[in-house]
């Protein structure tokens, strides 16, 4: 049996626990969070035995297996390196870090100590998204040129998932003080590994970053500055010299949740469009297009979600692609688009 535990018992926490549910000999047999109404209705929705208010104590007395880190983003670094000190294999959801140190110090501790570390960048689960990228990666489409990616939402512009004026579940996304690196941080991590997945490293980035006037006196409501950035454009370079753009906006009327990937290459062209479905892709291949643009739809076969990936590394010892080096890469473009902005200057990524 595989024993795991859940830090952070909030809403992406219940996708944790569903996942593991699902997956034969594994088993949640603990949680932790600070909020103590929080952590019990969670444990008894999903019968989990056992529940803590310090991860320290849970780390301690468990006997895990491994935990997943469901933490508010700041809380990422100090839990995760609590269970990497202790062995423990840890799923972190995203971004790995707040900062670029912290997340360097995360992906040295996984490497020093060996230990399975995975980050939950969630749109990895899509099976067309894996099998795009296995085609680019065998060559099917030649030398990767261009790019363009997006990662569209709406909430602002509409009331699509509420009135952000009034939720704080929406409220705390558009302040700094509240924890807050707006679209960057939030969904802008997802499209960077979304792109790079499918085209490789990025080695220059040239970003600029918006917030825009929302019409609220003061810019304030309640105890929230709406001082977080709302939409960016980022130029990229790509290490195989293939150049870029990488856009997101939460302005984007007609667009609840939209991510998009298109790569063109000397031989041909695939895009990713999660809006039309999480099991397809499209390819063009040059040699075929005689006559038009033959684009062609591929169906997928199912591949392992990240939870799945996350018990089969457990189980082999063997580390996962998504693992905290290429967290600490994602982590790079978020630190490399906030200084180009500041710059208003291409930066050269480093990690």
């Amino acid at each position: 049996m595989i024993k795991i535990g859940i830090v952070g018992t909030g809403g992406m926490a219940h996708a944790h626990a569903e996942a593991y549910s699902k997956i034969k000999g594994v088993k949640v047999t603990a949680c932790c969070d600070i909020c103590p109404d929080r952590r019990q209705s969670f444990a008894e929705k999903w019968r989990i035995p056992r529940t803590y208010s310090d991860y320290r104590q849970m780390l301690e007395k468990e006997g895990l297996n491994g935990i997943s880190n469901v933490t508010i983003d700041s809380a990422h670094a100090v839990v995760s390196l609590a269970a990497i000190a202790r062995n423990i294999p840890v799923l972190c959801e995203k971004p790995l870090a707040t900062t670029l140190t912290d997340a360097r110090k995360m992906a040295e501790a996984a490497r020093r100590k060996k230990v399975i570390a995975m980050v939950n960048f969630s749109y990895r689960n899509s099976c067309g998204l894996q099998a795009a990228a296995s085609l680019i990666h065998k060559g099917t489409i030649g030398r990767i040129l261009h790019v363009e990616a997006s990662y569209l939402q709406s909430w602002l512009s509409t009331k699509i998932w509420g009135d952000w004026r009034t939720s704080p579940a929406l409220l705390w996304r558009l302040s700094q003080k509240h924890g807050s690196a707006g679209v960057l941080g939030d969904i802008g991590c997802h499209i960077y590994d979304m792109t790079t997945f499918l085209c490789g490293d990025i080695s220059q980035i040239f970003c600029t970053l918006k917030t825009f006037d929302k019409g609220v006196p003061e810019n304030r409501l309640g105890d929230y500055t709406l001082d977080a950035n709302d939409s960016l454009v980022a130029n990229v370079v790509f290490k195989n010299g293939a150049i870029g753009t990488i856009h997101s906006s939460r302005w984007a009327t007609g667009h609840a949740n939209s991510l998009r990937v298109r790569v063109y290459g000397d031989r041909g062209a695939v895009e990713v469009d999660l809006d039309r479905g999480y099991d397809s892709y499209k390819v063009c291949l040059a040699n075929r297009c005689v006559k038009g643009t033959p684009w062609n739809l591929v169906k997928c076969k199912p591949t392992p979600t990240n939870y799945q990936r996350f018990i089969r590394a457990i189980k082999t010892g063997t580390p996962d692609p998504s693992n905290f080096e290429n967290g600490l890469k994602v982590q790079a473009y978020l630190h490399c688009s906030l200084k180009s902005d500041s710059t208003k200057t291409p930066v050269r990524v480093t990690f």
